[in-house]
């Protein structure tokens, strides 16, 4: 075991708890946020408790617990929230370091020379969070990244978990598939040598190692709380997609407009991100949940809007049936790279596609400056209507976002979160 110590901290029911605190009205409630989209994208701890699960489809959520609280997610306000719960805990702990938007951790050896001066500094963090910010963390302490982070979920809501590997035995009854960084299929793999718990692993890995890999190893040596054998470099992401659920319809322009819409939100990280893709893939659901779908790859990667939505169209058209009714598009780009890592051409397309990127990073800076959608396709104007909030609208009315102050707009709004108790 090393003589470091980790600190991760992991905000509870993050999504649902910021809706809570924005909204009062639903504290103490079963909520689920992802309104706006096909599947719950959290749920407060009360929908959990009655069984909702992540990731449920929508329309399951309405027909099997009537009385859960559909909310639009607002990522707007999850962001706001997110760079603050950031800001509190570096009047603490400097280098923390975000591993997700309501996650975060750091070393703490030089700050704590001890577990009970990591408790003590932890619980100080813990009441800052919680005052500030109305909603409750989970924390975990430990001799490794890989065991502090397994602490923070021991004990949710609101825990506090210090692990020694040296003294404590509790965590090696945890069943393997909570180990965070071994996934599903890899769990199956270690069931199928008798590995059920985290005892079981540590105590049966040197014998099967062989079969697995450098990563695995890693993962054995730091949840005995040792140091990690595996430098993670940072690579950018692979694929981005955007999906959306509506009110079905049969309107062609309406559905090609939600999936332009799509293309258009994807196409500004993209150019936030400095990316380029060479893959699209677009699917279709129809009124019955049947989805179609369909890929083509680029010969060359690429960020030229006016060749990817040709595309898309042509997509599009082949997978669309007039007489089908839909309910959900989604656009999927893949194979993302740089713009270092692209080759030039020989002729001007490149230098025509530099001309049309300076038209749309000057959109950016204007949505930026003045909210969005100040400039948008044509194609988009023209959109399928939301999801409604719930099967009972009277008893379950539509829950808004934040309310706005004068001035501001659902695109403009003034970052600012709710401090908690004054």
């Amino acid at each position: 075991m090393t003589n470091k110590i980790f600190i991760h901290i992991d905000a509870d029911a993050f999504f649902a708890s910021v809706e809570q605190c924005l909204h009062r009205e639903l504290r103490s409630k079963p909520i689920v946020t992802g309104r706006d989209g096909s599947i719950g994208v959290a749920m407060s701890y009360e929908a959990k408790s009655l069984g909702v699960e992540r990731a449920m489809p929508i329309h399951l959520v309405r027909r099997e617990f009537p009385t859960v609280q559909m909310v639009s997610s607002d990522y707007y306000m999850y962001g706001i929230y997110s760079n603050r719960m950031l800001s509190i805990i570096r009047d603490y702990v400097p280098d923390i370091k975000r591993k997700s938007v309501d996650e975060c951790s750091a070393e703490i050896t030089e700050v704590c020379e001890s577990f009970d001066g990591a408790r003590i500094l932890a619980e100080k963090i813990k009441e800052a969070l919680e005052t500030k910010l109305g909603c409750t963390f989970s924390v975990g302490i430990s001799s490794s990244p890989l065991l502090a982070k397994m602490g923070s979920g021991m004990n949710k809501p609101a825990g506090l978990t210090i692990i020694n590997p040296a003294v404590d035995h509790e965590y090696l009854l945890l069943p393997i598939r909570d180990v965070s960084g071994l996934g599903r299929k890899l769990c199956e793999r270690l069931s199928g040598f008798g590995v059920v718990y985290v005892g079981d692993f540590i105590d049966m890995y040197p014998n099967i190692r062989k079969n697995f890999s450098v990563l695995t190893d890693d993962i054995y040596y730091q949840i005995q709380g040792m140091e990690a054998t595996r430098a993670l470099k940072s690579e950018p992401q692979k694929s981005m997609n955007r999906a959306r659920s509506f009110k079905v319809t049969n309107n062609v322009d309406e559905i090609f407009g939600q999936l332009v819409l799509n293309f258009e939100h994807l196409m500004r990280k993209m150019r936030f991100q400095g990316l380029v893709c060479n893959s699209i893939h677009i699917s279709l659901k129809t009124a019955a949940r049947i989805s179609t779908g369909g890929n083509i790859r680029l010969p060359k990667h690429t960020r030229d809007v006016d060749t990817l939505l040709l595309h898309i169209k042509t997509l599009f058209y082949n997978l669309y049936s007039s007489a089908e009714a839909y309910r959900y598009v989604s656009v999927t780009l893949s194979s993302l790279t740089t713009m270092d890592h692209v080759q030039c051409d020989l002729f001007a397309e490149s230098e025509n596609q530099k001309e049309n990127e300076k038209i749309y990073t000057t959109v950016d800076v204007l949505e930026a400056k003045f909210g969005k959608p100040v400039v948008s396709f044509a194609s988009t104007l023209s959109t399928p209507k939301g999801l409604g909030s719930h099967i009972k609208p009277g008893e379950y009315p539509i829950t808004m976002q934040h309310p706005l102050l004068p001035g501001e707009s659902i695109f403009r709004r003034v970052r600012y979160p709710f401090l908690g108790s004054i």
